[in-house]
Formats: C-alpha cells, structure tokens, sequence
C-alpha cells in the first residue's frame, strides 16, 4: 500500500517496485588528462513505483493527491523490511485504462510513479 501526505490508498498495491538513487555534482568535467573529475553534492533516494489495477475513485483520489504545484509531497511505501516514509518529488508516469465495468466505472492499470526524495542520503544509506 502506498501512503501520500498522511492519506493511505488501500486500493493502490504495488505490482512492481524499483529502488536506486541518483548523484548530483558540483562540478563533473574531464581534464586534460582524460582523468574524469566531479565532487559530489549529494545523493537521492529513488524509486520507480507500478501499481495494479485501480478503480475510478481511488484513480481519481490518488492523482489529485499527487497533481499538486508543492515543491513535494510525504510519500510511504516499501522500503526492505520496512516502510520508509520520506519528502520527495512525484512524476505520474505512463498507465493504461483496462476495461470499463459494466456500470460505465473505469479500471485503470500500470500507473507509474518516478519518485526521488528531496533530503540528501547520508553516507552508508
């Protein structure tokens, strides 16, 4: 279960669930050398989160959730053994619309979300 600024989406199960991170630099270059030179600013948490098939409701609550002009959101998910509940910056991805239901109510399924936390990892995370 996925959970955005304190609101838990029973509904939105993780059907795929990728984890990396991404390094920022102050400066990246390559000298006359051929050495390669950077200094490291920081590094990020990321994730590539899927989720399976979703009613019309919980698809429209989740993206109103998420549809926001606030620098980032607080977003739970899965993280090892644990939780993880962290500040970051949500990208809705691709998601493709299943079927309808016979009460017109759309099913929508692959819903992809790029996630990176805002706050630095420290060294040994």
């Amino acid at each position: 279960m996925i959970e955005i600024n304190g609101q838990k989406y029973p509904g939105a199960e993780i059907t795929d669930l990728k984890r990396g991170e991404i390094r920022e630099y102050k400066y990246d270059l390559i000298a006359e050398s051929g050495r390669k030179r950077s200094e490291l600013r920081a590094r990020y948490r990321t994730y590539t989160v899927t989720l399976g098939s979703l009613d019309q409701a919980a698809y429209d609550s989740l993206r109103e959730a998420l549809a926001t002009s606030d620098e980032y959101v607080s977003i739970t998910l899965p993280d090892g053994q644990d939780d993880v509940t962290l500040d970051a910056r949500v990208e809705i991805g691709n998601d493709s619309l299943m079927f309808l239901e016979l009460d017109g109510t759309r099913r929508w399924d692959g819903l992809t979300l790029n996630i990176t936390g805002v706050e630095p990892l420290e060294d040994g995370q």
